[in-house]
């Protein structure tokens, strides 16, 4: 789906300009500590790190398992799709900034602005904007699908590692998952109240200071 979105962005008027804004940072943001803060946040979000989430999926490896060589792979592609994915917002927010005629970096917002008001706004904006939206938000409910995939076989190993006896046996493993997805099911709709957005934000910040 990325690759459909980056196709399509580079096709758009404007999508170069976009890139240049991508690939040729201001030197002068280095001396900005926000900007060390957000990228330190988003190799720890990007990797799960602290989550614990690393460590459960590591535990089903083999013993003699080469680590090392996982660890080198999992930066690799880790950095490579961050990378790609880069090109295909960018691209898209060069076609927004040329069609509304103003600078990129007031139409490159950040957080879930960019990915829930700027970015389906340029969908709105191309040929057949229903079937883009569908295809960026269907990637958007993979990637957290499969975020929650991972966060909740991490607490599910923890638990289960906690108490082999109980959870081992049948269908208790299954009632288990049941259980815990009920409870993040009824957390979750918190996100469609009005509080949301402090939610987010909340929840957000927490993560970067806790790690």
């Amino acid at each position: 789906m990325l690759v459909v979105l980056l196709a399509r962005g580079l096709t758009l008027p404007g999508a170069i300009d976009g890139i240049s804004f991508y690939l040729y940072p201001d030197p002068k943001r280095l001396v900005d500590p926000q900007v060390w803060m957000d990228a330190g946040a988003q190799v720890l979000f990007s990797f799960g790190i602290c989550q614990g989430s690393l460590t459960a999926l590591g535990s089903y490896n083999q013993y003699n398992n080469d680590c090392y060589k996982d660890t080198f792979v999992l930066c690799l592609v880790n950095g490579a799709s961050s990378f790609v994915a880069g090109f295909a917002i960018f691209s898209v927010l060069g076609f927004m900034s040329y069609e509304q005629g103003v600078p990129i970096s007031e139409v490159a917002a950040s957080g879930p602005g960019l990915a829930f008001i700027a970015y389906p706004r340029a969908m709105a904006m191309m040929p057949f904007p229903q079937l883009w939206s569908i295809c960026f938000f269907v990637m958007v409910i993979l990637l957290g699908a499969d975020t929650q995939f991972v966060s909740l076989e991490c607490l599910m190993t923890s638990v289960t590692d906690m108490f082999p006896t109980v959870f081992r046996r049948a269908y208790r493993r299954e009632l288990l998952l049941l259980c815990l997805c009920t409870i993040c099911f009824f957390l979750g709709l918190l996100l469609v109240t009005e509080v949301r957005t402090c939610v987010f934000t909340m929840n957000k910040s927490g993560k970067k200071w806790a790690k």
